[in-house]
């Protein structure tokens, strides 16, 4: 398995992912928000139960949703962004991070909106596994972080909410940078976390 997608895969694993956003599944960007969330998470997932669901359908025990060489570069990615998370110490990639400053003139990218969606799909998708994982005020705490990035994802659209700030509404643009951070930081935490030989969690030190 390569180290790293090429452009020449990466374009194509595009292609195919975009097919799939059409039947209700995720888009490449979407996919990397929703991955990125997945290594936030201390225990190892089952990559049929991970890929059925960029791929929109239901897992099956015998079958992957994809052909082998789609497989293949869907695990690439996977850790790739597995070594962004842990060894860069960095859960936003740095060119989806850099549409963070539009947000200041009240724009929302349609990149960052789909890295931002992808995220909070993976709270969804993990919801009870971090639920098992964690405290009640853990869990509500990560629920707070991914449900401010999905609010963030929402301000690009035609919803009332989002029309009344991009004309000038409530938060101001600073205030909601400083949010995603605090949040993005506090997830980025749960990444660095290990579980103990008895299993219980057992946090280590973060760059943060």
């Amino acid at each position: 398995m390569k180290d790293k997608l090429t452009k020449h895969d990466e374009k194509r694993l595009a292609q195919i992912l975009n097919d799939s956003a059409q039947q209700g599944g995720m888009d490449l960007i979407q996919a990397k928000g929703f991955l990125a969330h997945l290594h936030c998470h201390p225990r190892t997932l089952d990559p049929a139960s991970w890929s059925s669901a960029i791929a929109g359908v239901e897992p099956e025990q015998e079958y992957w949703p994809y052909e082998a060489k789609t497989m293949e570069m869907l695990f690439t990615l996977f850790n790739e962004i597995h070594d962004e998370v842990h060894q860069k110490q960095r859960l936003m990639p740095k060119e989806m991070s850099e549409h963070l400053d539009s947000l200041k003139s009240r724009e929302v990218p349609q990149p960052l909106r789909h890295w931002l969606a992808g995220f909070m799909t993976g709270f969804v998708f993990l919801n009870e596994a971090w639920q098992e994982l964690l405290t009640e005020a853990q869990f509500e705490e990560v629920e707070s972080c991914a449900g401010l990035l999905g609010y963030v994802a929402t301000l690009g659209s035609d919803e009332e909410h989002a029309v009344a700030w991009r004309q000038g509404g409530e938060p101001e643009p600073e205030a909601l940078l400083q949010a995603m951070e605090e949040a993005l930081d506090y997830m980025h935490g749960w990444s660095q976390v290990k579980l103990d030989d008895e299993g219980e969690l057992a946090p280590v030190q973060t760059a943060h």
